[in-house]
């Protein structure tokens, strides 16, 4: 045997047990309803109203709509609005409702709620905006809106408080852009400008709960430069490169750490590094040194190139003469500049004596190494990882 969905007691325990003299099912004229005004929702798809309207129009209305009845005869909506509308919609003259003799304001608002949380209409804020109506209108505990709901009161609260949320916040949650999960983490942000920059970042990386999370556990360090907080909530760099600045504890080398970083274009893993240097003590500028010259050397960032300086206009032009065999011209002044230039950077970087010999169609790259202990260091720094 199949259970109902837990919410409190349902609509059963709020309406109460059904009696003749209390209630009654009968044909009522369409246009003599109203909404109900306590109406917690406030959006309806009316693609699934046209499909609902079509089913009524073969099946006719199956499930009598709730309604109480006022002083001057017409009814009030209690549960059922969708189906009301789809009435209409279909044109039906009447509509089959249950009759309740008479309701209170809040149990207007209590019955219509808790019909709308049983079938999952109400979008989180308009569940958010109905529960803090019992609390502050009807005085109603959180505890005593989780019981007629069948929540819990954590469920309550989280849901009220969405209603605190900046107005570009609460928009997208209407609209269904981001979700109540999305909300919360928002909310962690008491700024309302910082929550629209991020839900900012939230829509167009289309970022899961999780991944939001994250970024906000990053951002709302104590220790996190505000410059790399604002880098990370915009986009400009990624979390890794965010928890990799965090390992630098002073917040003005950080900054400085992060400029340089996104000057030279650096990726994760080289960021990372960088900061791991820095933390470790060595300066900003023998760290970026080290990185830029690692990241030339892998191809990262083109190598030093200059142009040969153009003879004057009126200088006669030689060709240049080509080595035997080869496409490469011979060793120029300027190509040995650049070879000199290039053999420093290798030799900065690897720590040991490095050649550069031209032959034929050919340059060679001559590593001089004189123990083991070399040639591990220069595989792990070339991204090796595994011991040779």
């Amino acid at each position: 045997m199949s259970r109902r969905r837990g919410l409190g007691s349902g609509l059963d325990a709020l309406i109460g047990n059904a009696t003749p003299e209390t209630q009654t099912v009968r044909m009522i004229p369409v246009d003599r309803i109203r909404e109900n005004r306590s109406q917690p929702r406030t959006r309806f798809d009316e693609h699934a109203l046209d499909e609902l309207a079509a089913s009524i129009r073969e099946h006719g209305v199956i499930q009598p709509i709730i309604v109480c009845e006022d002083e001057t005869g017409g009814f009030e909506l209690i549960a059922g609005e969708r189906r009301w509308r789809a009435a209409r919609n279909a044109g039906l003259l009447e509509i089959p409702a249950l009759v309740k003799s008479s309701t209170t304001p809040q149990q207007l608002l209590e019955l219509a709620l808790v019909e709308n949380v049983q079938r999952s209409d109400l979008n989180p804020l308009e569940e958010g905006e109905a529960y803090q109506t019992l609390k502050d209108e009807f005085g109603l505990s959180d505890d005593e809106i989780a019981k007629r709901v069948g929540k819990s009161r954590v469920a309550v609260v989280n849901m009220r408080r969405l209603i605190k949320l900046g107005t570009s916040a609460r928009q997208a949650l209407l609209d269904n852009k981001i979700s109540a999960g999305h909300g919360r983490i928002l909310l962690r942000f008491e700024d309302v400008a910082t929550q629209s920059v991020m839900l900012d970042l939230i829509l167009r990386r289309d970022l899961s709960v999780r991944e939001t999370e994250r970024i906000a556990d990053i951002a709302l360090q104590v220790k996190v430069a505000p410059d790399v907080r604002q880098a990370l909530l915009v986009g400009t760099i990624t979390l890794a490169q965010a928890q990799a600045l965090l390992r630098i504890d002073d917040v003005g080398q950080q900054a400085r750490v992060l400029e340089l970083s996104l000057s030279v274009g650096l990726s994760s893993r080289e960021t990372e590094r960088f900061c791991g240097l820095v933390a470790e003590g060595v300066s900003i500028e023998a760290a970026i040194s080290q990185v830029r010259d690692r990241k030339i050397l892998l191809g990262g960032v083109p190598p030093l190139q200059r142009e040969a300086p153009r003879p004057p206009a009126d200088e006669v032009r030689v060709p240049r003469e080509m080595d035997e065999d080869s496409d490469l011209p011979r060793s120029t002044p300027a190509s040995n500049a650049q070879d000199a230039e290039t053999r420093r950077i290798f030799e900065a970087l690897l720590g040991t004596p490095v050649q550069i010999v031209r032959s034929g169609g050919t340059i060679k790259l001559i590593i001089t190494l004189y123990t083991d202990d070399q040639l591990q260091q220069i595989y792990e720094r070339l991204g090796g990882e595994d011991e040779l």
